[in-house]
């Protein structure tokens, strides 16, 4: 019997263009003007992926640190190649060595061009494969115990969602996005196992128009991980070159 697990970590290139079309679609006329709700808590590390935060502009500087200085001097030994997408919005796309592949994605020029949607998604070769508890071990690692986990499996195979709010936030502001959380974020099981193929805006549906954290999900074939996608996501950020509130 095929390994819909991993059919669906091969499939990842079509899950892409399939984004791209529907960003397309969902280009704003104009973008409207952003601003934050609250200071964020600089006590917390900023949620990174491949060493790359969430807000990173494109040009100019975080932290004292620029975008091409963290690919020149962190990533450069893991980098096979890169590239900067104009259009339908700005993004880069970057594969790396064992079989990952990151997309950034950049907000209006009014915001600054930042990092409002970085993608991780990582293919594991066969043979290779972890187990669901060795990938949400990973994850947690890396960014803490999660704010909500779906789950939806039974003996054979099984999908999951996570999620976790940035803990920069202010206390007010994610509990409340925590709150409506709980509220909103009920995908179906199809939902569940096929997350890497909803839209933006299925997405703010289920996460709300400030959701703003990462995001990992992975599907199980007898208990093996084929492949797995982590994503850092500013809902608010997004909404600069996207037209997600109706």
């Amino acid at each position: 019997m095929p390994n819909p697990a991993r059919a669906a970590a091969e499939a990842f290139d079509l899950g892409d263009r399939m984004k791209r079309v529907v960003l397309a679609a969902l280009i704003a006329a104009g973008a409207a003007a952003w601003s934050m709700t609250g200071a964020a808590s600089a006590e917390e590390p900023r949620q990174r992926l491949m060493d790359v935060p969430l807000d990173m502009p494109l040009d100019d500087e975080l932290d004292g640190e620029f975008l091409e200085g963290i690919y020149q001097e962190k990533l450069v030994s893991v980098l096979k190649d890169s590239v900067l997408i104009e259009n339908p919005i700005q993004h880069i796309e970057s594969s790396f060595t064992l079989n990952r592949k990151l997309e950034l994605w950049f907000s209006a020029r009014e915001d600054g061009r930042r990092v409002f949607w970085a993608h991780l998604f990582q293919r594991f070769d066969e043979g290779k494969e972890q187990s669901p508890e060795v990938a949400l071990a990973n994850f947690q690692g890396v960014f803490g115990k999660p704010d909500i986990v779906k789950v939806d499996k039974d003996e054979t195979r099984g999908s999951w969602v996570l999620l976790k709010l940035d803990p920069r936030l202010p206390a007010e502001r994610r509990a409340a996005i925590l709150q409506r959380l709980e509220a909103s974020f009920q995908p179906t099981p199809q939902q569940i196992g096929d997350f890497l193929f909803l839209d933006m805006r299925d997405r703010v549906k289920l996460l709300g128009q400030d959701f703003r954290g990462a995001i990992f999900y992975f599907s199980a074939w007898k208990n093996k991980v084929a492949g797995q996608n982590t994503e850092l996501l500013d809902m608010t950020r997004a909404n600069t070159v996207l037209n997600l509130v109706q």
